[in-house]
């Protein structure tokens, strides 16, 4: 099979438009639901209810505490569908999915040629007069009605603030389970980072297997080149695992045979292996004979997770009964600030 009967492969049908659906319904409110859905599998014992005629929402032990509270203000405000000019409408900032398959696309611009948008498309105001909105659910379903050109499409409008609208729309994006890989691992980080998710915490509420949070959230330590190479699908999540045990130029390369001699998974773990033992003979300061090879893999994210996250380089010294320490380098003191202000961060 070449490349071009590859990219020409046809994939399996997914359900189209159909996320909103999951988050919203005509018998309960916003917040009901997203509390039914992420938490199917939560016993929330710490939760109070109020005892009051009003109906309440019981603590969302969604992202934090602070969107709780944020989500429970939406609660009584129904779901009322009304329709906007489609120009009116922008793509949203916090949009997980960074990219759109046209095939897909047109599929959906058919549907909804024949059946009309089945989906309203959720949405803030960014301005008071009401000319201006940016979509928290729904974006393909928008693209699509500019291919067929509609002038104005079904819209639900809801008054976020931007932690609530970030984790609204990555749980929406995630409960999908359509993105691609490198998609939902970028997902995994932003509701750990914004919101002080676990992997556990994660795995629960999103009913995945902490291995594949794991594993997926892994894949972020690859260099940018091999990421675009998964995001496009030219490797597979199986290639991309392995190659989360090489090095950043060694990555590279290994991408590269790959994908001009196309060769499989097991193939490619036979070669990663193949020069995991040559560097481990040569001595080389990236040798992975020398400690567990789940405990390379960790510390490398680690290192380079925390590089990005604090604007300076950190480097673990792991040693084989799992202690270590780990160091930051710094030019100047004044490079110190910055790095006490993202640890003392909380989200508002």
């Amino acid at each position: 099979m070449n490349k071009t009967q590859k990219k020409n492969k046809k994939k399996s049908p997914k359900k189209l438009g159909m996320g909103l659906s999951s988050l919203l319904s005509s018998d309960e409110g916003l917040a009901s639901v997203v509390k039914a859905k992420i938490e199917a599998k939560v016993s929330d014992s710490s939760a109070n209810s109020k005892s009051n005629n009003k109906k309440t929402i019981p603590s969302l032990n969604i992202i934090n505490n602070n969107l709780d509270k944020k989500i429970g203000k939406i609660e009584n405000k129904g779901n009322e569908q009304i329709k906007l000019p489609i120009q009116n409408l922008i793509s949203g900032k916090f949009q997980p999915r960074k990219y759109f398959d046209q095939t897909e696309l047109d599929e959906l611009a058919e549907s909804i040629r024949s059946n009309g948008i089945l989906q309203p498309i959720l949405v803030r105001p960014l301005n008071a007069k009401g000319s201006s909105y940016e979509i928290i659910a729904g974006e393909r379903r928008w693209r699509a009605a500019q291919i067929v050109k509609l002038h104005e499409v079904p819209v639900i409008i809801r008054d976020f603030d931007d932690s609530t609208a970030l984790g609204v729309a990555l749980i929406e994006n995630l409960q999908r389970s359509d993105l691609n890989i490198i998609e939902e691992a970028e997902g995994f980080r932003s509701l750990m980072l914004k919101f002080e998710y676990t992997q556990e915490k994660l795995s629960i509420q999103l009913g995945k297997s902490r291995s594949h949070i794991a594993n997926v959230l892994r894949l972020l330590s690859l260099p940018n080149r091999v990421k675009k190479h998964i995001s496009s699908g030219e490797l597979s999540f199986g290639h991309a695992r392995v190659l989360v045990a090489l090095p950043e130029d060694r990555a590279n390369e290994v991408a590269d045979r790959i994908i001009d001699e196309e060769l499989s998974v097991r193939k490619t773990e036979k070669l990663v292996n193949q020069i995991k033992r040559t560097n481990a003979f040569s001595g080389s300061s990236k040798s992975y004979g020398q400690v567990d090879d789940s405990n390379n893999v960790n510390i490398e994210y680690l290192e380079r997770e925390l590089t990005t996250l604090l604007g300076l380089k950190v480097e673990f010294n792991h040693k084989n009964n799992n202690s270590g320490t780990m160091s930051i380098r710094y030019k100047t003191l004044d490079q110190i600030q910055p790095v006490i202000d993202k640890l003392k961060w909380k989200p508002k």
